[in-house]
């Protein structure tokens, strides 16, 4: 049974939750300001009323005065009595004035009242107090009927169209969501396809340069990362089983060799060196081979660091190294380097260019270094005075397992693997190289960092 949630249910019905309670927050709170306006212009009406009514007051002692029910009023239907300040008696009156107990609203504060009566039902009341002609007060009061009928009109439209927009919101939503949730869609479904196999899958980029578009574009560089680490493996693969089969090949033939009849000592022990030898070979090739995977994790690791003294400690290391060949490493110009890289990659660099340096240079000769700033870049510069290069040898020198044919006839040590992780190491820091060579003359190679 699956009971997977779907994610563009559960942001509709909480976005749907959400503009329930704020139409009903939002709808409440107009429906009383509205209701509160609408009393307030009928107060308004009433104390026109009243205030027209004063004016025209002309008081009789002796007895009720009937007042006129005028078609002028701001409001309608009116009803309207005078009360003396002395015995709360009515003085003047319109016929149709509620017979109500007014003892409690005249001794009121306020002015205005909602009054509720078996007889006119829900009514306003406006109370104005005067001193001229008589001390007293002027009673005004109308039917609350009409104002409410509108009101509850409003209400009535509200409950309606409150649903039809709350369901127009959620209709959009969806229109919305389904366009964000597609990529993401389509996203899954291409992983989903996605095998060793077949890696060559990428999702189209959206029109729009937002978060999906980025979502989309590290996707897509995610597959890349994971097409090339694969092709790198396979490589990996093909070359070691390449290069490993020929010292294992000599292994193999010399141990056969020494075990098809008995031998004397001396022939046991030079089969044994030369094992050795091409074991120690063997050891060094697969950390060489190793190295690239260990680069490969190192792309997104980066601190400030000092490309001066990671030169002077590499230089301190191959010192040694140099001596054993008669080799000087000179320090031709040396600044002081601040970058935020990675020191690993850096190291490496360094160490390749200067061993390759040493192991193809000729004895009794020189290997000139140096470390220096541009505007734009570090440059990291080797020069020696070895055997040199072919041009059209060159462009290849980098890739893997290449070794130039003076270097195999002169018998130097090597696996052609130097120049290719320092190749590789460029490129994850964006850095670039430039390599002159003249046959017998010597090598100059350059490195450019990005500052």
């Amino acid at each position: 049974m699956n009971n997977k949630e779907n994610l563009k249910t559960i942001v509709l019905w909480w976005l749907g939750t959400f503009i329930a309670l704020l139409l009903i927050i939002f709808n409440t709170i107009f429906y009383e300001m509205l209701k509160k306006s609408f009393y307030a212009r009928v107060e308004n009406s009433l104390a026109i009323v009243a205030n027209q009514t004063k004016d025209n007051l002309t008081p009789n002692a002796d007895k009720v005065i009937t007042l006129p029910q005028k078609l002028d009023y701001p409001i309608s239907p009116v009803m309207i009595a005078v009360f003396g300040a002395k015995n709360m008696k009515i003085i003047a009156k319109t016929v149709t004035f509620m017979d109500i107990p007014m003892y409690q609203y005249l001794k009121s504060s306020d002015n205005f009242f909602i009054v509720y009566t078996k007889k006119y039902g829900k009514l306003s009341m406006f109370i104005s107090r005067i001193i001229s002609p008589m001390k007293g007060y002027i009673v005004v009061a109308t039917p609350m009927h009409s104002v409410d009928i509108k009101l509850q009109d409003i209400f009535i439209k509200m409950l309606i169209l409150n649903p039809i927009l709350l369901f127009v919101l959620l209709l959009g939503a969806n229109i919305i969501l389904d366009r964000i949730l597609n990529p993401i869609k389509e996203i899954t479904k291409v992983a989903n396809e996605i095998s060793v196999g077949d890696m060559d899958r990428m999702i189209p980029l959206p029109m729009q340069k937002d978060e999906i578009y980025d979502l989309v574009q590290a996707f897509n560089r995610m597959v890349v990362r994971l097409r090339d680490g694969v092709e790198m493996i396979e490589r990996f693969n093909s070359d070691v089983s390449h290069e490993l089969k020929t010292p294992l090949t000599v292994l193999k033939g010399e141990l056969e060799i020494a075990l098809r009849k008995d031998r004397d000592c001396d022939y046991y022990k030079n089969t044994l060196n030369i094992s050795l030898k091409e074991v120690n070979n063997l050891i060094e090739m697969v950390e060489e081979m190793l190295l690239f995977t260990k680069i490969e994790n190192e792309i997104d690791k980066q601190e400030v660091i000092q490309l001066d003294d990671i030169l002077l400690s590499t230089i301190s290391t191959l010192s040694k190294k140099a001596k054993e060949k008669n080799v000087t490493l000179k320090i031709e110009k040396l600044e002081v380097c601040e970058l935020k890289s990675n020191p690993i990659l850096i190291r490496t660099i360094f160490t390749n260019i200067i061993d390759n340096a040493i192991k193809y240079n000729l004895e009794n000769k020189n290997v000139y270094i140096s470390l220096y700033k541009t505007d734009e870049y570090i440059i990291f510069e080797v020069q020696d005075e070895g055997i040199g290069i072919k041009k059209d040898e060159i462009n290849k020198i980098t890739e893997r397992f290449y070794r130039t044919e003076k270097s195999r006839n002169r018998g130097v040590k090597g696996f052609g693997l130097g120049l290719s992780i320092v190749k590789r190491a460029l490129e994850i820091l964006d850095a670039k190289l430039e390599i002159e060579s003249e046959e017998s003359k010597g090598t100059k190679i350059k490195i450019f960092i990005k500052l």
